[in-house]
């Protein structure tokens, strides 16, 4: 169902106002998310090709996806900012850069594509702060910001200074129209780890960052007036903003801008939705939750219209540490049998996921029993029972449990939990023994099944229950 804006507007009142006296709002409708795909961090995975993301872009499409957001900062080669790639030099993109024909591909299969960055942070922008330490932003205790990152380690910039503005602008243009002016838009994503508290960001930060949101926000749609701009609620709120005890900055909305919300760092503000273009909410989806959890972020983004729901799926293959301290390349949500290279989202595992969020995205009102009807149908075929479904999905569950963007859980790195946990009292760690006397039965269910996706099950539980011993458990 399409609204108008006036429509939307009033539908949120009504929503906001039935929540205001205890009234349960309405189920959400069963129409499909219009907004529906993946949120890669590109930069993230040097590893992989175009052939193997050719491979990921069919994966969007069979899984019902209109929309890619690549994370492209750090992840392409700066003629302007060379400094802001060379942590980054055997990521295969900046060896050949293939975004352009990426693109074209995804167009092809009715993909859009929207380009991501930070400004002022994160991947490639801090790097930036080597060269130039004195545009370092401040912590609040007045110190210079932390050496911090996740592959690309560096400083946050502050953005009251000229040429911090200057540089974010020019990096964000060269992205933008030098590189990969294919492409649908830009999502801009505001910080979730630090910002700057000098004297002159301090209370006014978002005023400072909005300052940068605006121009090139406007250089694009100069360029493309039909571009999807994608911007945090920030700067058109006062509200205190998540982990920052610093209010947003109440600048003039753009209607032409889509909104982007998120459950730790941008929550949904109900009065903006219904002036923006579009509203997408976006989690740990994919990445590290479960289907009971992609069934709630959709049913969350029906409740309060928004138009797009575009988890993580962030299929990592960089070090895992600082420059010093890097060990080996992770592997793709820790699938450590993986190959270097190989396209991970076809693995057992994460097929769980990508059929919950189809078919999820497409019928949200989809019940429990009719979402494993067809789990059952597409992985196990006639052989699917309910205890093999059940048991898939506790799998599943397992091997994501407490595992956090680049380090994995306790099934999956027990040594490392056994570390951690060697002063818990027995009974703290009895709710882990009842999940491993499980991986125990269904290594002596499907050890030696007949069925591919029952013996890839049984293999995955010789695995774990294998490091849970090694570990001394």
């Amino acid at each position: 169902m399409n609204f108008d804006l006036k429509t939307r507007a009033l539908c949120l009142l009504v929503l906001a106002s039935m929540a205001d006296v205890g009234i349960n709002a309405a189920p959400p409708s069963v129409e499909p998310i219009p907004t529906r795909g993946y949120y890669m961090t590109f930069m993230r995975m040097p590893t992989f090709g175009l052939s193997q993301w050719k491979q990921m872009i069919d994966c969007i499409h069979d899984d019902g996806g209109n929309t890619l957001l690549l994370w492209t900062g750090g992840g392409f080669k700066s003629k302007k900012f060379p400094i802001t790639w060379k942590y980054n030099t055997t990521h295969k993109n900046i060896e050949n850069d293939f975004v352009p024909e990426l693109i074209d591909y995804a167009h092809g299969r009715g993909i859009r594509v929207l380009l991501c960055l930070s400004p002022f942070c994160y991947d490639g922008v801090n790097q930036y702060p080597l060269e130039h330490p004195e545009l370092k932003a401040r912590q609040k205790n007045g110190e210079p910001a932390n050496f911090w990152g996740m592959h690309s380690w560096g400083y946050n910039l502050c953005p009251s200074q000229k040429e911090s503005q200057r540089f974010m602008l020019e990096y964000a243009h060269e992205i933008c129209f030098d590189f990969y002016p294919s492409a649908d838009g830009l999502l801009i994503e505001s910080s979730d780890y630090a910002i700057c508290y000098c004297p002159d960001c301090r209370a006014h930060y978002f005023e400072r960052e909005f300052e940068f949101v605006r121009k090139i926000s406007d250089e694009i749609w100069t360029a493309k007036s039909n571009a999807t701009v994608i911007v945090y609620p920030h700067y058109f709120t006062t509200r205190k903003v998540p982990g920052f005890d610093v209010p947003g900055s109440k600048q003039a909305f753009d209607p032409r801008w889509t909104l982007f919300f998120t459950p730790h760092s941008a929550h949904i503000e109900t009065n903006l939705i219904a002036q923006a273009k579009g509203a997408i909410y976006s989690d740990e989806g994919l990445s590290l939750g479960t289907p009971s959890k992609i069934q709630s972020s959709v049913q969350l983004a029906q409740k309060y219209h928004l138009t797009g729901y575009v988890p993580s799926l962030e299929p990592m293959t960089c070090p895992p540490g600082p420059p010093n301290d890097q060990g080996p390349l992770l592997k793709p949500f820790h699938f450590d049998w993986l190959k270097e290279g190989e396209m991970p989202l076809d693995i057992l595992l994460m097929r769980v996921m990508r059929i919950a969020y189809r078919e999820y995205a497409r019928s949200p009102g989809l019940s429990r029993s009719e979402f494993e009807q067809t789990l059952g149908k597409e992985v196990f075929g006639s052989s699917a029972t309910a205890q093999s479904i059940k048991d898939l999905l506790e799998l599943q569950e397992i091997w994501f449990f407490e595992a956090g963007w680049m380090a994995p859980g306790p099934f999956v790195a027990p040594q490392k939990f056994r570390e951690r946990t060697k002063d818990w009292p027995s009974e703290r760690l009895e709710p882990y023994r009842k999940r491993m006397a499980n991986l125990e039965l269904f290594l002596t269910r499907y050890g030696k099944a007949a069925e591919p996706a029952q013996r890839e099950m049984g293999r995955i539980a010789a695995s774990l229950v294998a490091r849970w011993k090694a570990a001394g458990f």
